[in-house]
């Protein structure tokens, strides 16, 4: 037995593309996600991010040759199909590759990206290539991945899709006309609406007309990319954008799975990252498909919606990364950063699609846990002004202790700072609580409450222990660790403030009327807009946090967080 038996090979893939454009990116991928990248070229273009000037067909016999000389020697365990430049070409391709597959048992994964358009709108191929790609590839391959002016062309229809129901139905026509197992509709050049995906998920199934007078009843499954189905996301991250003027679009992109013989069509829907970067989408998201088919443990014959939608699913969050993580380069739409996996860090770096990476994972790492801080049942009675009054007193006189404490917190941060800027901010915030707990004790009087019976008032133990919490990280732990133990309340209280803002728009809270009014008020204000640029992120962006370092921090954050809600738990159920 070879010393090296026990050593598995690393998952070979094969590009069948044209340069320049789609074999940079599909070897990119294919090193990002582990895999061994080999190519066979079609074609050379000229092209940048503006467009492509010129293709430059590599002749038949030549792409046998390359084919062949590497089949020969390994064969790949998932195979990328590109741009395919003449109809000759690909009825080689296509007799070729189905010639090999009885031969080899169980491999390997036939992936089609039908390169027709391209992302800045141009025509790449003839068409008769696109008539032999429909009729001679097709239906050799496993899985096909149009975008949506690719789909119509293969399905030979002329309407326009205007809708998600459009859509839907393009996807169900494709995999029903084509011998291919998998289709994966891509979305990106269709922005829907919330309401539509809702709409949609709401009607569970669906009755769709296809040519020739038939139908197929699908079921709809729906898989949200981001936060929730409510759409409701970080108020503060969404603020935050606004207030550095990033990006960020209110419109959804859906990719839409299909299997031939399935029952269900399975929706991924993420919001449209509002960027120029899309350069190489589709090259890149086949080729991670293909790179993720490779890695599959289950046999290549094995049959699975679950299987499938597991492999979409990392494709396409692939893809949006690489898109959020691209810096801006030429002068039309440039390419994706495909180094996201591979960079040494367990954060991407903050870019102009994605400003608060470090903020994003702090809340997703639990989102559950965040969403029963934010939203805990005492703030949604604040909201609509049904909360007990003894309640809310109770909570406001504790409140006041634990503002001694957070100033304490931030004067340890500035014993604790070695540069003047730091010192000076911790100080202000310090200066800022003080007078806020002068303006607290006046809202307090404002319940009959009087300094007096505060100060009497002992500490309840949800305080206490909160309190101590955030003192301890702060004497133990470094400046960052105690910006963690501050921040949940800092972001906490904004995103509620604006929750509830929201909520009052919506008609599912109001201010008239409401005896907490006031205190809604003074908590959506933009405080916390400092605190996510100034304090959080560009201190992650300029010394990455190590993958136990980045442990840590989340721990604490997480801890703030449950104790923030045990303090709402504390004044609505009024524990001691």
């Amino acid at each position: 037995m070879s010393a090296l038996s026990h050593v598995e090979a690393v998952p070979h893939v094969m590009t069948i593309a044209a340069t320049l454009g789609e074999v940079p990116a599909d070897l990119k991928t294919i090193a990002a996600w582990g895999c061994y990248g080999s190519s066979v070229i079609t074609g050379v273009t000229a092209q940048n991010t503006q467009g492509v000037q010129g293709v430059h067909e590599i002749p038949t016999d030549f792409v046998m040759q390359q084919l062949e000389s590497v089949w020969s020697d390994a064969m790949p365990r998932a195979v990328k199909l590109g741009m395919l430049t003449s109809k000759p070409t690909i009825e080689m391709l296509s007799g070729y590759l189905s010639g090999q597959m009885p031969q080899h048992q169980g491999g390997p994964f036939l992936v089609l990206d039908p390169v027709m358009i391209s992302t800045s709108g141009h025509h790449l191929v003839p068409p008769e290539a696109v008539a032999a790609i429909r009729d001679e590839l097709l239906p050799h391959v496993d899985w096909v991945t149009p975008n949506i002016p690719e789909a119509l062309a293969l399905a030979r229809r002329e309407s326009e899709v205007s809708s998600l129901e459009d859509m839907l139905t393009l996807a169900a026509e494709l995999s029903e006309s084509f011998e291919v197992q998998t289709t994966l509709l891509k979305g990106g050049h269709f922005s829907a609406k919330r309401e539509e995906v809702l709409e949609l998920q709401a009607r569970k199934s669906i009755t769709l007309p296809l040519s020739q007078g038939s139908s197929r009843t699908l079921e709809i499954a729906v898989e949200w990319e981001e936060w929730d189905d409510e759409g409701e996301g970080a108020e503060v991250l969404a603020t935050y954008c606004a207030s550095i003027d990033a990006p960020r679009s209110p419109d959804l992109v859906v990719d839409m799975l299909v299997r031939r013989k399935g029952d269900t069509i399975q929706l991924f829907v993420g919001r449209k990252i509002d960027t120029s970067s899309t350069h190489g989408t589709g090259c890149t998201l086949s080729s991670a498909l293909a790179c993720a088919l490779a890695q599959t443990p289950a046999p290549i014959g094995s049959d699975s919606m679950e299987r499938d939608t597991a492999v979409a699913r990392k494709a396409i969050n692939y893809v949006r990364s690489a898109i959020s993580g691209a810096y801006p380069l030429g002068k039309g739409h440039g390419p994706l950063n495909h180094a996201v996996l591979t960079a040494p860090r367990p954060l991407p770096s903050p870019t102009p699609a994605n400003p608060h990476p470090f903020m994003t994972h702090l809340i997703q790492s639990d989102l559950g846990l965040w969403k029963s801080y934010v939203k805990h049942p005492f703030v949604v009675q604040l909201g609509q002004g049904t909360l007990p009054r003894e309640c809310f007193e109770h909570y406001i006189k504790q409140d006041y202790h634990y503002l001694r404490h957070y100033a304490r917190a931030h004067a340890l941060g500035a014993y604790k700072s070695s540069t003047f800027e730091d010192i000076e901010a911790f100080t202000d915030i310090a200066k800022h609580i003080a007078r806020e707990s002068t303006m607290h004790v006046g809202f307090c009087e404002s319940f009959g409450i009087g300094l007096p019976e505060i100060s009497a008032t002992p500490e309840a133990a949800a305080c206490a222990a909160y309190a101590r919490y955030i003192l301890d990280v702060g004497g133990q732990g470094d400046i960052l660790d105690l910006y963690m133990a501050v921040a949940s309340c800092l972001i906490g209280y904004g995103e509620v403030g604006l929750w509830l803002r929201k909520e009052v728009d919506a008609g599912r809270a109001k201010l008239e009327g409401n005896p907490y009014k006031r205190w809604i008020e003074d908590y959506s204000g933009p405080d916390f807009i400092g605190a996510v640029n100034r304090g959080i992120e560009r201190r992650v962006a300029a010394d990455p946090p190590s993958p136990e370092r980045l442990a840590r921090l989340t721990a604490i954050w997480q801890e703030c967080v449950r104790l923030e809600r045990d303090f709402w738990d504390m004044g609505l159920k009024r524990l001691w």
